[in-house]
């Protein structure tokens, strides 16, 4: 019986190849989209999940309130673990970690990497996580200084098919390690996965801040094993009465320590995930998810579409097949079975249209998204049964249901009635969907646009950033970078504007209490920074060359005597309303310390990305920390003068890796998430309105087609072929006008959540909203025009004699 419902199943498929096509594209587009997004989900939610312990594992974040900031991070300073090995002798174990990237890997003098996976961790993180050792006793190596794991992909990227073990490299050409023992490549979807283990004992030489300070924390982080039975609140107490201990210096600031559970790191936006992989939030998973499924659906409501519009043509086949016996159940039977071999034939298409597009989705989402047959198979299994019973449940019942005399007199016509008002309103559904995704596409297209354009309070024009890796010195490099052609200034400084690479430190609005703080960042430059990046001077002067020599380190300390440059929003904070009112101020910062005196004041500038509020900053020379240099180019031939940059760089760095890119690239790259989204968006919104307009165009088939007599008695009554497009064109339209309505209130709620993620964005004009409509309402009358005018083109006569 089941092989003679597929056999005629089948025939009914190929014998209406429009309809079946249409479905055919439709469910494969929707069957390939939400497997792919499944796939993503499914990667997301396995982070750290193959670790046998990690329910058991913590990590100790740190939440820190100074006045009305408050700061939550999952860094903590780099003594906690120490202390805490002490005052919590019952949890099993305590480990520390500094996770660094982009750091200079060199192998020898012609081969300089850059890595960006490098974790520094102490023994005990081999008893809590599970890192699979291939040679070399794992414990041992990282409880000595110098030693290093590599996992296997990096040995071979490092020493090819050579041995790695006992090998040596330098890191950042600070340290030299030797290679102690290989390991399996840490899943991706891990929020370690690093490439290499480096012995914690390497910071000591490595890390340039010191370990040893309770207010350094800069990559570091504490995980904890609780014990076997353990819930971290059973730990508030002492969590609380530990952080009063270690934070008891710290005047004007409140210290909390809180344990987060290992599963929450990667999803929990309020803290910074990890160095390595940053967190984010479940919202947009469950979009993403929503929104693969919602194309599905769109799909789905083709096939349901198009098999009730057919109902006028499968009543009869249904009459005749109750008359001779068969009941509702085989019917149901008979109509489900087309819509298995529909999903079917689909689910085989979208795997395949799945295995080839992974690799672009990976390079595109910047993941390791496996393809495992089985599980792929498994999910499209499960996908293809749910599109069978969504698709075809209500077609199978409703074409059933018909009664066998009225049928075969034609008392009622099937489709009209209840039957119509859902094809509408499933019509509608389609297009609201696709309306919503276009809103978006185009709010999110503005928001970046507003992203590239607005003014940052400083140029971003052709100035090229350039690592160092050493700052002793830089008086030589710099003259020969100024004598390169196309180059107008040069600047050292800890970083760009916007690279964040500022120090979040303290301001103490009088240096003689230690309990009154503001929060800020503090900006390394030099006097060439103003001139390089464009910055504007309202009140005093600027950083000199002359503070500099003030404070060499030939000068004693007591004689050095620093100044600072504050922005407006520092101004504010310390309570004045005009720039000119802060000069000769006397503050403090938490930087070592360091009192001085306010000479200057900038135009507040933009120091991260527009996701945040432009904070109070104070600007400082400090050599010590000079870890790039802006050069400032007035040349159209950017490559030969970045040639000659890196000829220069290399002449004093030979042994590091050149790192350098374009300020504009850089700023771009903040962007990257909301670019993807952009992408994503735009992506879904095509795959929706195709499908819709696929639905579509058959919907207007066979309705125009039902309608032939009626059309061509209108022609020989006087009818003109544009008032009778306009008839049959008017039905459609009124639905999406319809969906219009429905999907402009959705669209602004989702899409002004989105945009409150943003400190500096767009309002939504009424007019994106209008500018969508009109594009909805003209891609849909172009997809029923050309139906409608080719029945109104048809000669009467032929129409007349369709009966």
């Amino acid at each position: 019986m089941l092989r003679n419902y597929l056999k005629i199943s089948w025939r009914n498929l190929l014998k209406h190849p429009t309809t079946t096509s249409i479905n055919l594209l439709g469910l494969t587009l929707g069957l390939t989209t939400c497997l792919l997004v499944l796939l993503f989900i499914q990667n997301e939610w396995s982070y750290d999940q193959h670790h046998r312990l990690g329910r058991r594992i913590y990590r100790v974040n740190q939440i820190q309130t100074t006045g009305e900031e408050v700061d939550r991070s999952g860094t903590s300073p780099y003594p906690l673990a120490p202390a805490m090995r002490l005052d919590f002798p019952d949890w099993s174990k305590i480990t520390r970690i500094h996770a660094d990237r982009d750091v200079s890997v060199t192998i020898s003098r012609e081969k300089i990497l850059l890595e960006d996976r490098v974790l520094f961790a102490e023994p005990e993180l081999l008893d809590m996580f599970d890192v699979e050792m291939v040679t070399g006793n794992g414990r041992v190596a990282l409880g000595q200084p110098n030693q290093v794991i590599l996992s296997e992909t990096t040995a071979r990227k490092y020493f090819g098919t050579a041995p790695a073990v006992g090998k040596t490299f330098r890191l950042d050409n600070r340290v030299t390690v030797q290679v102690t023992g290989l390991m399996r490549d840490i899943p991706s979807q891990s929020n370690l996965n690093a490439s290499m283990l480096v012995s914690f004992a390497t910071m000591k030489d490595y890390f340039q801040l010191g370990i040893d300070q309770w207010g350094v924390r800069s990559g570091g982080s504490v995980f904890a094993l609780l014990p076997e039975g353990k819930a971290p609140e059973q730990y508030t107490a002492r969590l609380a009465a530990a952080s009063q201990k270690y934070f008891a210096d710290r005047k004007g600031e409140q210290n909390e320590l809180l344990l987060q559970p290992l599963y929450d790191i990667h999803f929990n936006t309020d803290y910074e995930g990890s160095q390595f992989s940053p967190a984010i939030a479940p919202t947009y998973i469950y979009v993403f998810g929503a929104v693969g499924l919602f194309v599905l659906l769109i799909a789905c409501v083709n096939f349901i579409n198009m098999s009730t519009a057919r109902a006028m043509t499968r009543a009869r086949e249904v009459g005749v097949r109750k008359v001779v016996g068969a009941t509702q159940g085989q019917l149901v039977r008979q109509f489900l079975s087309e819509a298995f071999w529909l999903a079917a034939f689909s689910a085989l298409l979208a795997l395949v249209l799945s295995y080839s597009l992974l690799p672009q989705v990976n390079d595109f989402l910047q993941k390791q998204i496996a393809f495992r047959w089985t599980e792929a198979v498994g999910l499209l299994v499960i996908l293809a049964l749910l599109t069978t019973v969504s698709a075809g449940v209500y077609p199978a019942f409703f074409l059933s249901r018909f009664k066998p005399v009225r049928v075969l007199k034609s008392i009622a016509e099937p489709g009209r009635g209840g039957q119509g008002w859902l094809r509408q309103g499933l019509v509608v559904f389609q297009f609201t969907i696709s309306l919503v995704l276009a809103v978006g596409v185009l709010i999110v297209y503005r928001q970046m646009n507003y992203f590239r354009q607005k003014d940052l309070g400083f140029n971003r024009e052709a100035i090229v950033t350039v690592g160092i890796p050493q700052t002793k010195n830089l008086t030589p490099i710099a003259e020969e970078l100024r004598q390169i052609p196309g180059v107008d200034n040069i600047t050292f400084a800890l970083g760009a504007p916007t690279s964040g690479n500022n120090f979040g430190t303290d301001m103490r609005p009088d240096p003689a209490n230690q309990e009154k703080k503001i929060g800020i960042a503090l900006k390394i430059a030099d006097a060439d920074y103003l001139k390089t990046y464009g910055l504007r001077l309202l009140a005093g002067r600027f950083l000199a060359h002359s503070d500099t020599l003030a404070i060499a380190s030939s000068v004693p300390e007591e004689q050095r005597r620093y100044v600072f440059v504050v922005n407006e929003n520092a101004v504010k904070a310390l309570g004045y309303s005009r720039s000119e009112q802060a000069l000769g101020r006397k503050i403090g910062v938490g930087l070592n310390g360091i009192n001085a005196e306010i000479v200057g004041v900038v135009k507040d500038f933009h120091t991260s990305s527009l996701r945040n509020p432009i904070q109070p900053m104070v600007m400082m020379n400090f050599p010590y920390f000079y870890r790039s240099i802006g050069v400032k180019l007035h040349t159209s031939n950017y490559t030969a003068a970045m040639v000659s940059i890196e000829r220069v760089w290399r002449k004093f760095y030979p042994d590091d890796y050149f790192d350098a890119e374009f300020l504009d690239q850089s700023l771009q790259e903040q962007y990257e998430e909301e670019m993807r989204q952009f992408t994503l968006l735009r992506v879904f919104a095509g795959l929706a309105l195709i499908i819709c307009c696929l639905g579509l165009w058959g919907l207007a088939t066979f309705v125009i087609g039902r309608r032939t007599k009626e059309i061509g008695v209108r022609k020989v009554l006087g009818a003109s072929v544009p008032s009778l497009v306009s008839m049959l064109s008017k039905d459609f339209l009124k639905l999406v006008l319809i969906a219009i309505l429905i999907a402009t209130p959705i669209a602004w709620y989702a899409m002004d959540q989105w945009l409150r993620n943003f400190n500096y964005r767009i309002g939504i004009e009424w007019w994106v909203f209008v500018v969508v409509g009109a594009i909805a309402v003209a891609v849909a009358f172009l997809t029923v025009s050309f139906q409608s005018i080719k029945a109104a083109l048809m000669n009467p006569v032929r129409s007349l004699r369709a009966e």
